[in-house]
């Protein structure tokens, strides 16, 4: 079985490298996030600062919550579509006369290796993310009694543990599917099949539901003794359990509004059509694509909201990057990890698109497209969420949603909103340029 684990991890590099990469960078943030605020704790419990205490819990407490949140989104969903893009592979091994059970061990203990090794190289990293997050707070005014990152041996559990559990989590779903689906069925479906959510997943989303409907009857309809910042506390509580709902749903949320939003452009552009049909194709990967920009827009929106709704708070882009900033590079990294990891499937693709005879630079078009449709479903999933975190936290404080509505930063959220169709569009298309230069037949060949 190693024999095996250590064989396709090598024919399989390339794919497996990138998504080493994002669980390199996802496990450095989170555990370097927990580590800045471990720290800060520490120097001000060293100092007999109560209040010091006070604030790093609360501030690293979200922080590392967000951060966590990404990294765990983002890793597993990155893993799973590494394991979906070789379900043949794994078909051929059952055809070849490999166990199914044996199958699903092998998958797994490369999940375990994976997790082991993005765990590993993550621990310089993630000091350096410690040291950057405390001079973020620092520079916000904060008196972290010169507080500064030294290594400790629990800094290690930390680092394995953010890599392990996300590659595991991503991959277990998949590494079952893989060993129960019909070899003829993996060989035959040219498109994405539908997975069904899962005695796990569907828990997990019920858990959300109690949370969401908890958290929304106190904070909406409730009179409390904290008055608009409990009530306020509870609602953006039922929003984040909100988000987190739809993320964990991704394919059942994203993939219906890409097809409405799309099917509302009045284009007849031969280009938009391939874009279209291969976005909805290929969900799986349009999914996992959308996911990390989705989950920062949202994020964003609803840091935001809540930031403008609280007396003397603000919610700036210095705000933004202190909170959020590590939610930004997992996500970015992420989203670009995951269209560098499809490159070969894409390329084939292109082949195909050539060979049909289309004409000369629809497949160059095609691509651009592909990363509007990524961040316009991302763009729109962000609005959503922001109009209903805007309405229900409005109705906790008592105000007028309207007025919520114009105090927010909207060329921040503008700008974010632009970085993301850039970042989509500007990676397909040097990806495009590179499948332009290789043979069509040599690549549907091999």
């Amino acid at each position: 079985m190693i024999r095996l684990v250590l064989a396709d991890i090598r024919m399989q590099a390339a794919m497996w490298l990138w998504a080493l990469f994002c669980a390199l960078i996802g496990a450095a943030c989170a555990a370097g996030s927990l580590i800045a605020m471990f720290t800060t704790i520490s120097a001000a419990q060293t100092a007999d600062d109560s209040r010091m205490v006070s604030a790093s819990i609360a501030l690293g407490g979200n922080i590392v919550f967000f951060t966590a949140l990404a990294a765990m989104g983002v890793i597993a969903s990155t893993v799973g579509l590494t394991l979906t893009t070789q379900r043949r592979e794994h078909a051929l091994w059952l055809i070849l006369g490999i166990p199914r059970h044996q199958v699903r061990a092998t998958l797994r203990i490369e999940l375990l290796v994976l997790g082991l090794i993005a765990g590993t190289l993550a621990i310089l990293p993630a000091h350096l993310v410690a040291g950057i997050t405390i001079q973020q707070w620092a520079n916000t005014g904060l008196n972290l009694h010169n507080a500064s990152v030294a290594f400790e041996l629990w800094h290690v559990g930390i680092s394995l543990l953010s890599g392990i559990i996300p590659c595991l989590l991503g991959g277990w779903g998949v590494t079952t599917r893989a060993a129960r689906t019909p070899e003829i069925r993996a060989f035959r479906d040219a498109t994405d099949s539908a997975a069904s959510p899962g005695i796990a997943r569907s828990i997990f989303a019920l858990c959300l539901v109690a949370g969401v409907v908890g958290m929304w009857i106190p904070g909406l309809g409730l009179e409390l003794e904290g008055g608009l910042a409990q009530r306020t506390a509870f609602v953006f509580a039922g929003n984040l359990f909100l988000i987190c709902l739809l993320l964990l749903m991704g394919p059942w949320v994203f993939t219906p509004l890409m097809k409405l939003w799309t099917a509302l452009v009045p284009s007849r552009n031969v280009a938009w059509h391939l874009a279209v049909q291969s976005c909805r194709t290929r969900a799986a990967r349009s999914v996992t694509t959308v996911l990390p920009f989705a989950l920062s827009l949202s994020l964003v929106g609803l840091f935001i909201v809540m930031g403008n709704v609280m007396p003397n708070s603000t919610a700036g882009l210095g705000d933004v990057l202190v909170v959020l900033g590590w939610v930004f590079v997992v996500a970015w990294v992420g989203g670009l990890a995951v269209i560098a990891l499809v490159g070969k499937e894409r390329r084939r693709d292109s082949a195909l698109i050539n060979v049909a005879g289309a004409p000369p630079g629809v497949t160059a078009q095609s691509a651009i497209l592909e990363g509007v449709i990524y961040a316009g479903t991302a763009i729109v999933f962000g609005a959503l969420t922001l109009a209903i975190t805007g309405i229900t936290i409005a109705t906790g404080a008592r105000l007028d949603p309207f007025d919520l509505f114009a105090g927010i930063p909207w060329i921040l959220l503008g700008g974010l909103a632009l970085a993301t169709l850039a970042t989509t569009c500007l990676a397909l298309a040097v990806q495009s340029a590179q499948a332009s230069r290789t043979i069509a037949v040599r690549v549907l060949r091999t």
